[in-house]
């Protein structure tokens, strides 16, 4: 989704008053008229450009949360399994309940995760180079940890 400065919006605003069409007015910045045209009209309904607050309820996550949350994680991860560096789910929801005391769904922590910079992570069936016994080894490992997901560091 592309997303307007707010010099950008301004210059959308000034060229609408001087009669420019949506169109040439998309065609100077570079945009699609559809979000020249959702402009004017927030800034008819609304009498303003800026982003205003939404409403429903803060979240915790705030950013310092955040960052101390993706630490704890990142030493999870390497302490929790020393052959695979990774960690499910269901242990980083029980973390993100110990340290902000809030309980998430699981989906959610899924979302968090990828806000984090960590990669989901599932075993492949074969690979070009693989050795038989390992793969068994690596995926009776993976069925005994495995609570509904496995995470791991970019």
């Amino acid at each position: 989704m592309f997303m307007l400065s707010i010099n950008e919006r301004k210059l959308i605003l000034e060229w609408d008053q001087k009669n420019k069409t949506q169109q040439e007015i998309a065609e100077l910045l570079g945009c699609h008229q559809s979000s020249v045209s959702r402009l004017l009209y927030k800034h008819k309904r609304k009498g303003t450009v800026t982003n205003l607050p939404r409403s429903g309820r803060p979240t915790k996550l705030t950013d310092k949360n955040l960052s101390l949350l993706k630490d704890k994680i990142s030493s999870l991860i390497k302490t929790a399994n020393n052959s695979f560096n990774c960690v499910s789910t269901k242990q980083v929801s029980q973390l993100v309940k110990q340290t902000i005391g809030e309980v998430y769904s699981l989906r959610h922590v899924e979302r968090i995760m990828h806000k984090l910079g960590f990669s989901l992570i599932t075993p492949r069936p074969q690979h070009l180079r693989h050795d038989q016994s390992q793969v068994d080894v690596f995926r009776d490992e993976f069925k005994k940890n495995l609570n509904r997901s496995m995470w791991v560091m970019k």
